[in-house]
């Protein structure tokens, strides 16, 4: 009688299957959910990035020119239509008729109700006015109902104003805060002796973000060429 010989058939069993398909998914599960969360870390830096990036633009588009300015002039209005020395924000209207070489410090916006706030000035470089030494006016429109709200517009002359922020920033509130806006030789024969000084705050949000998470810069402006 022949003995037949069985080979042992070596592999796994279903319980280890059962347990290494329960490590893999947990492993699974913890790389994905960390990649997921550096994805988003990474796109919350990228919008933050952008936000700052416009804003610091924004900023230093006005510092430019504002330090080679002189005639300072602050101004706030209800509306674009307001009466009176006021109405230097219509795009009909020309600020240099209106203001001329007048001056006028301010410690932030006077009246919190008035929708219009900004900052007139002459710039004495003449590289944007391209000569022709018009007056320049950068201005917060806070008014819900206009097509401007939330932006920081510029404007020249007569010429119409354009934001200077890009889409998808909204500009909260924006300040600016001036001194010495007066000429060093004005005064009764003893002349002034501060040099002008301008500081803006600018306080912006990121229409895409849900969190409405508040971006804020500030900077202060000396002026370079002295006004006399």
């Amino acid at each position: 009688m022949q003995l037949v010989t069985r080979k042992s058939q070596k592999g796994f069993t279903l319980i280890e299957m059962i347990v290494s398909l329960g490590v893999f998914s947990v492993v699974i599960t913890i790389a994905v959910g960390a990649l997921l969360g550096l994805i988003s870390a990474n796109e919350q830096l990228q919008a933050e990035q952008s936000v700052m990036t416009n804003l610091s633009f924004a900023l230093d588009s006005m510092t430019r020119e504002i330090r080679t300015g002189t005639n300072y002039f602050c101004d706030e209005a209800n509306n674009y239509s307001a009466g009176g020395p006021n109405n230097i924000f219509d795009d009909g209207n020309n600020i240099d008729s209106i203001i001329g070489n007048s001056v006028d410090d301010c410690s932030g916006r006077s009246n919190s109700n008035r929708k219009l706030h900004g900052l007139s000035f002459r710039e004495t470089g003449n590289s944007i006015t391209t000569g022709s030494n018009d007056r320049i006016l950068y201005f917060h429109d806070s008014d819900s109902g206009s097509v401007n709200y939330g932006k920081i517009m510029r404007k020249v002359g007569d010429g119409p104003a354009q934001s200077i922020v890009s889409e998808g920033i909204f500009i909260s509130d924006a300040e600016f805060f001036v001194t010495g806006s007066e000429k060093l030789s004005s005064g009764s024969g003893a002349g002034y002796e501060d040099q002008a000084s301008v500081t803006i705050f600018i306080e912006a949000y990121d229409t895409s973000d849900a969190s409405g998470k508040p971006y804020r810069v500030q900077t202060t402006v000396t002026q370079r060429t002295l006004d006399i």
